[in-house]
């Protein structure tokens, strides 16, 4: 009897072996997306950075959108370009590093820094004053391209760098 309950614990033991390794092998491998898409993320960051926007061609799908801080910002490569072109003219001296990336899937997250000094001319009068700034940009790929681009930072702490400050709402706006 000990000798069959042996065998029979052996044999369960031994399917329950077998079973585990064939699922185990079976089990695909997630591709690592980061190989793919990290070549994009430093091409684009390194257009930040030098200004050769036709680079961007190669980069972003046509139908390319980006929102800053909950407000659509730019749609399609020409709105990048012209975005980057104003952003490179107030901040002729602008560097902007990677400091943190995660890839998953058609996504990827970066945290950046962003430094630069605002002596050119652009949305507002030149400053001369130098900024510091970092934020998160959640990027979206479809086709080995951008499609998506959303940006979060603290557009007020950048803003007071420059030198601009918050003014409360007046008597006359709460009328």
């Amino acid at each position: 009897m000990k000798s069959k309950i042996k065998n029979f614990l052996l044999l369960n033991l031994s399917a329950l072996i077998i079973t585990f390794v064939f699922i185990a092998g079976c089990q695909q491998q997630k591709p690592d997306t980061s190989k793919e898409f990290k070549p994009v993320l430093d091409k684009f960051v390194e257009v930040w950075n030098n200004g050769n926007y036709d680079e961007l061609d190669a980069l972003l799908d046509p139908g390319f959108v980006r929102i800053v801080n909950h407000i659509p910002d730019v749609e399609g490569i020409a709105g990048m370009k012209e975005v980057m072109s104003g952003f490179r003219t107030s901040f002729p001296d602008l560097k902007l590093t990677i400091d943190t990336e995660i890839y998953a899937d058609n996504i990827a997250a970066a945290r950046w820094d962003f430094t630069g000094t605002n002596t050119g001319p652009g949305e507002m009068p030149p400053t001369g004053k130098s900024v510091k700034a970092w934020g998160i940009t959640i990027l979206h790929f479809a086709n080995g391209k951008l499609i998506k681009e959303i940006v979060a930072y603290d557009e007020k702490f950048f803003m007071e760098q420059l030198g601009f400050t918050m003014m409360p709402p007046s008597d006359e706006m709460n009328k």
